[in-house]
């Protein structure tokens, strides 16, 4: 038997448009939501000893505004692989 964890549609730092519409809306605690979710993710992913993790489809909301974003992801990877955890991740 083997335990993973199955993820998609992450769109990791997502700009999420038109939150100013809403009055009082914490616009920055949305935007670091996704963030935070996948750091959440590689957390539980650890702390279970999962056998792999699988990430399909979405990573991204389209194009990095800038290179913060795949840093951070790389640096998740790491710790994943540190703890011999096998990462598969699906385009789309």
């Amino acid at each position: 038997m083997f335990r993973f964890i199955h993820a998609a549609d992450a769109h990791l730092d997502s700009p999420l448009l038109n939150l100013g519409r809403y009055d009082g809306a914490p616009i920055e605690a949305f935007r670091s939501a996704t963030r935070r979710a996948f750091d959440n993710l590689v957390r539980l992913a650890i702390a279970e000893q999962v056998d792999f993790v699988v990430i399909a489809g979405d990573l991204y909301d389209g194009d990095c505004a800038d290179f913060n974003t795949p840093l951070h992801f790389r640096r998740k990877m790491e710790e994943l692989q540190a703890c011999d955890i096998q990462v598969y991740l699906l385009q789309g």
